[in-house]
């Protein structure tokens, strides 16, 4: 999932990061030289927003929708500040609830299916899946936009299908679990694509905490009644307690400061110092990263179809950014 987008020109879509954050488009001048602050910040910005699954899987006494909310409400909490700092609430009434709430929708929907996928299906299948984002953006600007897809693309989008494939439907032992995380991970991108195109006008014009804030906010609130329903369901007049142990309390805090607030943030910094190509290249390490600290810390090791089905989607992926 926070994730910024980096919107096209005439030449086409950009890149997305995918832990389900908050979008920004911005167009980044393309330096001479490679800013070696840029690519540090990026650097940065890649491992922290990849720590993202690793939380939610800490987090896991807790149902997707509880995961979910407090995610929202922890980085609206922590953002919130900066927007009265900055100056940017006059920009944000200026859009109005309406459409706040619209883009909330599909965040929360996005950050709904993101957890679910995580539930049923390892890191290495959710990951990469969810980054086919991308070439549901080259195909939504191509039917909403008219932006033509070229070859490159279509041939990059050819890949990343063939990647799935062999992630997802190569498996040494048949799991249905895995193949129903794996659909809601499909959904995840879905919705993240979806929310990256009816924001795209809003966020050049709403200062990049303005518009988080905002769109936390109301996702926060669509939410909300499902987190509800999930706690009551789940816990007994005693049970609360133990379901939200201190592991739990401060992964979910974790997730809310260290992926959005500081992974996107430091994100926002490094696009200004660093051209499209270079930074496309680098966010798609968050990949890379998320299947490393899951194998790291939560022993998840990844089988080989797993691998090679993910190195074949980052190919298309990369096809479809680079063209």
């Amino acid at each position: 999932m926070v994730v910024y987008v980096m919107e096209s020109s005439a030449r086409g879509t950009g890149a997305t990061m995918t832990d389900g954050g908050t979008a920004s488009v911005i167009r980044p001048v393309a330096p001479e030289r490679i800013s070696l602050a840029g690519v540090v910040l990026a650097l940065v910005a890649v491992l922290s927003v990849s720590t993202s699954a690793v939380f939610i899987r800490l987090a896991g006494q807790v149902s997707p929708y509880e995961i979910a909310f407090w995610r929202l409400v922890v980085a609206s909490a922590v953002l919130a500040p900066a927007v009265w700092l900055t100056g940017a609430w006059p920009a944000v009434r200026a859009v109005g609830l309406r459409r706040f709430a619209l883009y909330g929708a599909i965040l929360s929907a996005h950050f709904i299916t993101y957890n679910l996928g995580l539930r049923y299906a390892p890191v290495a299948h959710v990951l990469p899946l969810i980054y086919m984002s991308t070439i549901f953006i080259a195909i939504l600007s191509a039917v909403v936009l008219r932006e033509p897809l070229r070859r490159a693309q279509l041939a990059g989008i050819g890949v990343v299908i063939a990647g799935a494939g062999i992630l997802a439907g190569f498996e040494p032992r048949f799991d249905p679990r895995v193949l129903l995380g794996d659909g809601f991970a499909v959904l995840s991108a879905i919705t993240f694509a979806l929310y990256s195109m009816v924001g795209r006008q809003q966020r050049q014009r709403v200062p990049l905490f303005g518009y988080a804030v905002g769109v936390y906010a109301m996702a926060a609130l669509w939410t909300a009644p499902l987190a509800a329903l999930a706690a009551w369901s789940a816990s007994d007049a005693g049970a609360a307690s133990s379901r939200y142990s201190l592991q739990v309390v401060l992964s979910l805090l974790a997730l809310g400061l260290v992926p959005n607030a500081i992974g996107h943030t430091l994100y926002n910094a490094s696009v200004r110092r660093l051209n499209a190509a270079v930074a496309n290249v680098l966010f798609t390490q968050e990949v890379t990263g998320a299947i490393v600290l899951a194998w790291l810390i939560l022993g998840e090791t990844p089988t080989t179809n797993a691998l090679v089905g993910a190195a074949v989607m980052l190919a298309g992926i990369l096809v479809v950014l680079l063209r």
